[in-house]
């Protein structure tokens, strides 16, 4: 009988200790575990009515602070920004912008802006109000940016790992035979950016430093560079004439065998368009080069509405899978040797061995295995003899060296 009583006791006494360990861990402290996993920088791109759109930055910081940044892109002096304390409870993350609310539904790896009645938006531009946490951004590589104005001129930056340092460089295309910019320094990464040290004679004879700041841009398909204070900008001219700088947008644009600008073959296309605002993405399904070819095309753009590259995975509609074909759009994009979409067959033929050629519908294709790429050129620019009957084969001479590529695409995962 006694041990029949101790053995209730101490059941009793298992139940009591379980009821209070469950008891230990409140649901405030449990809303605090979940928001561990949203902590980060999230970005996205808002519609806009009068402006091409809002460019957003939200950043969640471990002691639950924010930094709530809005720029209205194509508009002077547009930028504002909000910081304080955020919450978050039940999946709804609360922050204050100029005194006011603005929640949040938290998913994986996003945030979708909620309206006045606490539900997101469920109309054509609902993907414009996600927001998309942000994955560490590779510096390497090579960048130019475009002054149309100037015709032509670009300016190019390229970025090389040294260690945990990075070596910056900065060239121009020649201005009458000159180099117009010229600098090369090294840069320390920081909180994801990078800076260096631009200061003149006037200033190391001060002991003062003036930084440059590189950061990658909003959309993540280049950088920014940019000086903190608005004064140190002329810092920035310094290594260049007629009044050209160092500052401004930066396009990684290099085209290899295995890459196009920030993107290489192995990463999956849920993965490119984790980095890149909704703005920027128009999903299509068209048919390919030859009759039997079905793409889910993913349309990447600027953040001008240009059209810049077409990502397409193997299968249909499976955003999981690896990069399979690219179509490059825009002549910005360029392999090493210079070769683009407005490139002509002379352009190729100089540059890379062609592996073969075959005919489509309407075009002939050429192969470039050197690249992993394909060119077409419309039938329409051959000779009437460009078919040799004998040898089912594509006639090269009735190739003109002039004419121009239709189609730059790459082939990944084939």
């Amino acid at each position: 009988m006694r041990n029949f009583l101790y053995i209730i006791i101490v059941l009793l006494a298992l139940t009591a200790c379980s009821k209070a360990k469950k008891q230990e861990t409140p649901k405030g402290q449990q809303s605090a575990e979940y928001a561990l996993d949203d902590q980060g920088v999230y970005k996205g791109t808002y519609p806009c009515a009068d402006c091409s759109g809002i460019e957003v930055s939200l950043i969640l910081n471990e002691d639950k602070t924010f930094r709530y940044e809005t720029v209205y892109a194509g508009k002077a002096d547009a930028a504002f920004t909000s910081e304080g304390n955020y919450t978050i409870k039940d999946h709804i993350l609360t922050i204050q912008e100029e005194g006011k609310p603005l929640h949040f539904l938290t998913g994986k790896n996003e945030l979708t802006l909620l309206g006045s009645d606490m539900k997101p938006n469920t109309g054509s531009l609902k993907a414009l109000y996600q927001l998309k946490k942000q994955q560490k951004f590779s510096y390497q590589g090579v960048y130019e940016t475009y002054h149309e104005e100037k015709g032509n001129y670009t300016e190019t930056l390229s970025i090389i790992p040294k260690g945990e340092q990075y070596e910056i460089i900065f060239s121009s295309s020649p201005v009458k035979d000159q180099e117009n910019c010229r600098f090369s320094g090294i840069g320390m990464l920081k909180k994801d950016t990078l800076w260096v040290n631009i200061a003149g004679k006037k200033d190391l004879a001060k002991n003062e430093a003036v930084l440059m700041y590189i950061a990658p841009s909003h959309d993540n398909l280049g950088v920014d560079v940019f000086t903190e204070k608005f004064d140190e900008r002329f810092a920035m001219m310094q290594y260049c004439g007629g009044g050209g700088s160092l500052a401004g947008k930066y396009l990684k644009n290099r085209v290899a065998a295995n890459s196009i600008g920030a993107y290489t073959n192995q990463n999956t296309i849920a993965e490119v368009l984790q980095t890149i605002p909704n703005a920027q993405i128009n999903k299509k399904v068209e048919h390919g080069e030859f009759a039997d070819d079905v793409y889910s095309n993913y349309e990447i753009s600027s953040p001008d509405s240009q059209l810049l590259f077409t990502l397409s995975p193997k299968d249909t509609g499976k955003v999981n899978q690896k990069i399979n074909r690219v179509l490059i759009n825009s002549p910005f994009f360029k392999t090493e040797k210079g070769i683009s979409k407005n490139s002509t067959y002379a352009d190729i033929k100089k540059a890379y061995p062609i592996t073969k050629i075959e005919p489509t519908e309407g075009h002939i294709v050429l192969t470039v295995n050197e690249i992993h790429a394909s060119f077409s050129i419309a039938k329409s620019k051959l000779s009437k003899d460009w078919w040799n009957a004998k040898t089912k084969s594509v006639n090269t001479n009735s190739i003109p060296l002039n004419a121009k590529i239709d189609d730059f695409i790459l082939w990944w995962n084939d």
